[in-house]
């Protein structure tokens, strides 16, 4: 008889943004399993599905519903209400999640509730709780802001994050963790979780791209969803810098993706007079920005709480040169002057990185060995996907086995 899965999740399948959503359930299909995914999809103007198509893999049994929505609550400007909104949405998805998530436990066979995320743990907790015959649990988390609030003792903030909190406390079968730079590991320390016995802290992985590179020194690059934690606008005023101070006119910055900041980065460039350097691509998808990021040589990464995200690691695997921040576990895989370039955030920052741009641009020799060293970090640190998604599926695998 077929192992079976029941996928929990408010992360929809793209092909502009995470890609290991969307792998994963593939990956277990792609094996023999019978695969089901439930999510509860956010179709808000300010979320980040109302802009990419549905997308239904072959050989999975979608279950789609959608966030509830209020149209004051869309129309919100004020931070705190458009986040008590977002919250309020979000716990509304769980019982949504964990109300049509036990019909399906009950009416098919599931070896295992797999949650995606906060939301998709808590409700797989909720449906094996009232089932009366257990089910194996996977707890599923693509990076955290929890460690960062713990490490700051903000009681208020976890308060209000109550939910991923619990998350991480619940005992899970099975914990996996992506290994993003935010610490997820430490989290479950911080709070003395008994997860730490189930847990896997895996890499994503990364394959090559396959159009042929021609770099373009003068060319660089920044892949990510335009939110204010992702500190576009420190690039822009790196750009800034190197136009108008160091007289580099024809460098250019190419700013992939979408999102609440992308209006606000535009005005920025348009008042720094930058329209000819920088350009705006929005969200596109992944087998269209090897176009893009081949021309470049480039790649600037500076979010504030951790750049170990797949964009870093795609740089690292297509030997870019990176300019990065020295926060979260960034620096276990940025070494400075090195294989890449990375720096505490201080008053100097701007100036600090415009300068070794302008080094990298005018030395020869320290471009090759700065991309010498980062091949080095290639092979030794990073896995295909293929490779990364075997790890996962083998580690469940034995859950149901056992």
């Amino acid at each position: 008889m077929k192992k079976s899965i029941l996928f929990l999740s408010i992360m929809d399948f793209t092909d502009k943004g995470i890609q290991v959503v969307k792998l994963t359930p593939e990956y277990f299909e792609k094996k023999g399993w019978d695969v089901h995914y439930l999510v509860t999809r956010d179709n808000s103007k300010n979320g980040s599905y109302h802009y990419q198509d549905i997308i239904d893999p072959v050989g999975i049994k979608m279950h789609r519903l959608s966030m509830p929505q209020l149209e004051l609550g869309e129309n919100f400007t004020n931070h705190t209400l458009k986040t008590i909104y977002s919250k309020l949405r979000g716990y509304i998805s769980i019982i949504k999640l964990a109300w049509f998530g036990y019909k399906i436990a009950k009416n098919n066979k599931i070896d295992v509730l797999y949650g995606g995320g906060p939301h998709g743990v808590l409700a797989a907790h909720i449906i094996n709780f009232c089932l009366s015959d257990k089910r194996k649990v996977v707890a599923r988390f693509y990076g955290t802001f929890m460690y960062d609030k713990l490490l700051r003792d903000s009681k208020k903030e976890i308060l209000f994050n109550w939910d991923e909190y619990l998350a991480f406390r619940l005992q899970s079968d099975k914990i996996i963790i992506t290994n993003d730079g935010t610490q997820g590991d430490k989290a479950l320390e911080q709070i003395n979780s008994k997860n730490l016995n189930n847990l896997n802290f895996f890499v994503n992985g990364v394959e090559k791209h396959s159009t042929k590179s021609s770099n373009d020194i003068l060319s660089s690059y920044t892949v990510c969803r335009m939110a204010s934690w992702k500190r576009v606008d420190r690039v822009i005023n790196i750009i800034a810098i190197l136009v108008k101070t160091f007289g580099i006119t024809d460098f250019k910055y190419n700013v992939i993706g979408d999102g609440d900041e992308l209006i606000r980065l535009k005005k920025m460039t348009k008042e720094l007079d930058l329209d000819k350097n920088i350009i705006f691509h929005g969200a596109i998808k992944h087998d269209e920005l090897d176009n893009i990021i081949s021309k470049c040589s480039i790649c600037f990464s500076t979010y504030d709480l951790s750049n170990v995200g797949n964009p870093l690691l795609e740089a690292i695997r297509e030997n870019k040169i990176i300019f990065t921040l020295n926060n979260g576990d960034t620096s276990s895989w940025i070494k400075h002057n090195e294989n890449g370039f990375i720096y505490d955030v201080n008053d100097n920052l701007y100036d600090n990185v415009a300068k070794d741009v302008v080094r990298v641009l005018e030395d020869i020799n320290l471009q090759d060995k700065i991309i010498q060293n980062i091949k080095y970090t290639e092979k030794a640190k990073l896995w295909t996907w293929d490779e990364r998604l075997d790890a996962e599926y083998q580690e469940i695998n034995k859950l149901v086995e056992r």
